[in-house]
């Protein structure tokens, strides 16, 4: 397994995002040309948008680490969403995986997964999110009047809609390499580890919209079953449409039974 981000490495990722970063932000400048064309203002939104064009699978897996995964069979390739994680995850995911999609010449395994907490090894591809995420972090913390160091972090994910590492990394990042900041770098350093175990009181607490927080337990398969078996019928020489189905119906199989599992766990 991969190191995951801690306070004592935060350093080394900072290392590797300027080492990345004018890659990164010209894929998200290609992003927003290739795939904005009807103007999607809300980010999340936009994330989601894409996901379904490109065959996603929402659905609600009870495993607090797994994030989603990205399914490869032969030129298909399946998002697929975990909806029991809160959506301030999902939408934090969601980039993650478009990255994988359309720039990542590399996945080749049957499933990528993607774990909710930080790897060193997945840089890129939530950097890229982060970016496709976050606007100027550093301005807006120092616009709010909190003095609490966690309850302006808490407004920063709501306002951006960002999970509470992405935000502080950012910030990390602004402090150290725009303004030498050293005591908001060591207010991150001494919280980074310590994210509040309960987000929804947090944000109940200061009057937030806790839904961000909160899972949304959405099982969806979208409308690939039907795009395969039109393919299918249009083509019927061509037998990988063929075996895609198969593939897919073993997917929803396996969906189903997660599906049912937890139904059964939540009795």
């Amino acid at each position: 397994m991969s190191d995951i981000i801690t306070s004592k490495n935060l350093d080394d990722v900072i290392e590797s995002n300027k080492k990345i970063r004018d890659d990164v932000i010209r894929l998200v400048n290609e992003t927003k040309v290739r795939f904005n064309t009807s103007v999607v203002t809300s980010a999340d939104r936009f994330a989601f948008k894409i996901l379904k064009e490109n065959n996603l699978i929402q659905m609600p897996v009870e495993d607090k680490y797994f994030g989603g995964a990205i399914i490869v069979k032969g030129n298909l390739r399946i998002p697929i969403i975990n909806t029991a994680q809160p959506r301030v995850y999902q939408y934090f995911v969601a980039w993650h995986e478009i990255y994988h999609l359309f720039y990542d010449n590399n996945i080749k395994n049957e499933t990528h997964e993607v774990k909710i907490d930080m790897e060193i090894n997945e840089r890129m591809a939530d950097y890229f999110a982060a970016n496709m995420i976050l606007g100027n972090v550093y301005d807006y913390y120092y616009s709010l009047e909190d003095e609490n160091f966690i309850d302006r972090i808490i407004k920063c994910m709501d306002v951006y809609k960002a999970p509470y590492k992405a935000v502080l990394i950012q910030l990390y990042e602004d402090a150290l390499l725009k303004y030498n900041d050293s005591n908001l770098r060591k207010s991150i350093l001494n919280n980074f580890d310590n994210q509040p175990e309960n987000l929804i009181g947090k944000f109940e607490e200061l009057g937030l919209d806790c839904e961000l927080v909160k899972p949304s337990f959405i099982f969806d398969t979208g409308d690939l079953e039907k795009r395969i078996v039109k393919n299918i019928n249009g083509n019927p020489e061509v037998t990988y449409h063929e075996d895609n189905y198969k593939h897919f119906l073993n997917i929803k199989r396996t969906v189903k039974k997660l599906v049912e599992d937890l139904s059964y766990d939540n009795r």
